[in-house]
Order: C-alpha cells, then structure tokens, then sequence
C-alpha cells in the first residue's frame, strides 16, 4: 500500500525508535563510557570488535554491559504518542539500531510495546538496514514512524507519518512531536558550571598575603591562573557527569544535569572536555611558566584520579578534595612567584577537609538508602554520618588552632602593622563553621557547602569580615 494512501489507524503500525527517540540517552555509546571507566583494558577489545563493523561492537557492548531501563531517561511526549496508539488497538514496535538484547530490555520493562527488532551480531538496524527489518517484520502494511536523526530518513519516505523529535524529516507528512529541539549551547553552559569557578578565586589569596594586592602585573598573572583553573575545572566537570550518569539519575536533584538527563551528547560533551583541558594547560604552559604548569597539570592529575577513582574512596576522596582547594592557593602563588605559606597550606588543608567531609555528610543526610547500603558512587553507608561529622568538626578546629599559632608567629615576625588584629580571625570563623554544621544537621545546607557559602548573605558577610581583618592588620590604619 503507498505511504499516502489512507487506511484505518487500529491497522497502522507505530514504529518508534530507540536511542535520542524514545529515551534522550544513546545505549551503545554510554555502554562504552561505563566499560572503559571499569576497566581501560578494554579498549583494545572493544578495538578488535569494531574492526569486525559496528555490529559486532554493539554485540560485544550488550553481552559486557547489560543496559538498565529503569535509568533511561524518557521523551514523556513519545510515550504518550505510544500510549494513544495503544487506546486505539494499533499495534506498536521498537525498532532500533541499538543491540536487541538492549532493546529487549527496555521493551520488556516498559510493557508498551507488541514486539521489538534491533541489531544482531551480523546486522546493523541502522537506515535502510532498519527498514529492511520493518518490511520483513509487518509486509507491505502501511506504518508511522518516530525519529530523530538523518539516518531515519530513508525510514520517513515511506512512513504513512514521519514523526520527529530532532532534524526534519524533509517528508511530506512530517509531524513533530514534542518542542523543535534547542542547541547545545544552554545544556552546555550549565554543564561546565561557570558558578562553580568561584571556587577558583583561592588563586588570589597568595596575592593578598604576600603584599602584592597593588601590582597590576602580579593581578594579571594571577587573573590568567583564574581563567586556566577554570577552564580545566570546567573540563573535569563534563567529564565527571559523564562518568556519573548512572549515579546522577538515580539523585533527585542530579538527574537534571545536562548529561543525565539527557539534554547534551556523549560526543559533543568528550570534544570540548578534551579542547578545555588542552587549553588550561596550554595557558599555564605559555603564559605563566613551568611553576604554574606543573601546579595546573597536579590540579588535572588529582581531579581526573578523583574523578576516575577517589571519588568512591572513603576518606581518601574528602583528602582529595582538601588537596585540590589547597592546590588551587599554590597555582596562585607559582603565578605571581612567591613562596606559598606553609600556614596558609595547613589551615586550608584542615579546613577545607571538614567542608570536604560536611559535602558527604550532607549526601549521608539526603540518602534514602539502608542503614549498611552503598550510596551510589560512594564509598559511605548511612550509619557511617555520624563519624563523618565528627570528622568534619575536628577538622575545622584544627584549622582554627592553625590559624591561631600563625597569628602568634606574626606577632613576633614584624610582617603586620598591627598583628594583634590577627587573633579576631578565628572569631567569624568559629561562628561560620559551627553555623554551616548546625544547618547540615537541621538539612539546610543544599548540597556543596562553597557553593552554599556564595548564595548565602551571613557567609558573604563573614568573608568580607575576614579581609577587613587581614587588610587592617597588615597595613594599619
């Protein structure tokens, strides 16, 4: 029967897609990041299987990497358009170029659909392939058909109805379903989290101590190192997401990051986490020395190694985390060319370890899982919380001991105009470490406490407070 001709809706076919189509993720492709995560070693066997053609990679995928349908995240608009199908008695078929194991999968789980086709370890289900798989599974019967890529056109031309979710179907009966898809630049804006570069603003606290505050060749060399961390920062972002896309959706709050959820692609979102991190070390490289690059390339080891492993580690990811807080103050230093303080280095190590710990305390604190169970991606169990923040208080005092023989070693060096001021440091910290923890215990810390401490007004008035302090002792009035 010609694509045009008209016939009864109960006896069309709704043919709908997999990947990007009835889910927004690609099955194949992060089948390929959780493997290579899980062990490196096999790349040169996913190597051999592509050699064999794309089916036999998809094929090799499956069998190492089951997918889970519960984590997919869903087009709701293409599930409605099945469910209406299914009100009218048509029949409905999953036809992808996804492994049909992967694909049984996911038909078996929804319950929505009357059979599925999907590749082999001989064929790819891809375009005509697909097609070819259409007309042997229903004949010469008419059928719609949800898509969303280029591949899926040969597929349009002889839909009864081409529905989209993504690029023209350049068919006369086109439909689209759901919004016109938006580019990538707003999912990609959100997924390099310029407001996390805040954190980068530790680069200027060498500046600040050392005197150099008025040199505007030291402010812009310090600037540079800003801009590097951030790009690199940036880099490791996009690739943490994509290595916790699994995690992500199973967080209330997480599932809505770009790459979980998603709304930017595996491919787009490895090129620019490879081009930002080139870029970051090239700025160190090149504009601000051998110093500054070695501190930028330990700040991109620790974070891919966090990101990669230590991340799971208990204990060892909140150390990884004070270390890079602590890094980002010695990239400063390198960049203007002073010698970072050894007190300064103690005082941020312990007192960014009791945030690194008040991080995991409040994810402790959100979980909903058994009192032994792993959070996802952790290395933590509920009843581990209250160790964790004890860990986290002991913590912040030591770094307010710190802090107090540095204002007594001070007094002695003639390095402050009036170094007694020193001493009323530990005041507003003592006050805004105990607050931060008491709001954890109530759950009224959301998430990063730094990030917490940039949106709160108390936390920006104890910070202005600390630098009025430090200013004031060190040049009087």
């Amino acid at each position: 029967m010609p694509p045009h001709d008209p016939a009864e809706p109960a006896k069309v076919a709704l043919i709908v897609d997999l990947d990007r189509t009835l889910t927004r993720a690609d099955v194949a492709v992060e089948s390929l990041v959780r493997l290579m995560r899980r062990s490196p070693t096999l790349f040169w066997q996913l190597l051999i299987a592509l050699l064999w053609g794309r089916a036999a990679l998809k094929t090799r995928l499956a069998r190492l990497d089951p997918v889970d349908p519960a984590l997919l995240p869903l087009r709701t608009e293409v599930v409605d358009l099945i469910g209406e199908a299914r009100r009218d008695g048509r029949p409905v078929i999953l036809a992808s170029a996804a492994h049909r194991r992967n694909v049984g999968r996911v038909a078996r789980h929804l319950g929505l659909f009357d059979r599925y086709l999907g590749s082999s370890r001989r064929r790819n289900l891809k375009s005509a392939g697909k097609l070819h798989a259409i007309r042997a599974a229903i004949g010469d019967a008419p059928f719609d058909y949800v898509g969303d890529s280029t591949a899926d056109r040969a597929i349009w031309r002889e839909a009864r109805r081409a529905y989209t979710v993504g690029v023209p179907t350049r068919s006369a009966n086109e439909q689209r379903v759901g919004p016109p898809p938006r580019g990538p630049f707003r999912a990609l804006v959100k997924a390099i989290r310029p407001h996390q570069w805040a954190k980068n603003a530790l680069v200027f606290v060498p500046l600040a101590t050392s005197g150099h505050i008025l040199d505007f060749v030291a402010l812009g060399q310090a600037a540079l190192a800003f801009v590097s961390l951030s790009v690199i920062a940036s880099s490791v972002y996009l690739l943490n997401d994509l290595l916790d896309i699994d995690a992500d959706r199973r967080h209330a709050r997480k599932r809505s990051r770009p790459l979980a959820a998603g709304d930017l692609g595996i491919p787009l979102a490895l090129a620019i986490s490879g081009a930002a991190a080139i870029l970051g070390l090239a700025i160190g490289w090149f504009l601000l020395g051998p110093a500054t690059f070695a501190a930028l390339a330990a700040y991109f080891a620790l974070t891919l190694a966090y990101s990669f492993r230590l991340k799971s580690a208990m204990i060892a990811d909140v150390l990884a985390l004070a270390s890079l807080y602590t890094i980002r103050m010695i990239v400063g230093a390198a960049a203007i060319a002073v010698a970072p303080s050894m007190w300064l280095l103690i005082f941020s190590i312990f007192f960014f370890l009791s945030l690194g710990y008040l991080k995991r305390y409040v994810e402790l604190d959100e979980s909903r899982n058994e009192r032994h169970q792993l959070l996802s991606g952790r290395g933590y169990v509920p009843s581990d919380k209250m160790f964790v923040a004890m860990g986290g208080v002991a913590s912040g005092m030591v770094s307010l001991l710190v802090l107090l023989l540095f204002a007594a070693e001070k007094g002695e060096g003639g390095e402050y105009a009036h170094p007694a001021l020193l001493w009323l440091l530990v005041i507003p910290l003592l006050y805004w470490l105990n607050r931060i923890w008491m709001m954890a215990g109530r759950g009224q810390v959301d998430g990063d406490p730094v990030a917490f401490a940039l949106r709160d007004r108390r936390s920006i008035v104890v910070g202005a407070l600390l630098a009025v302090i430090v200013v004031a002792a060190k040049y009087g009035g």
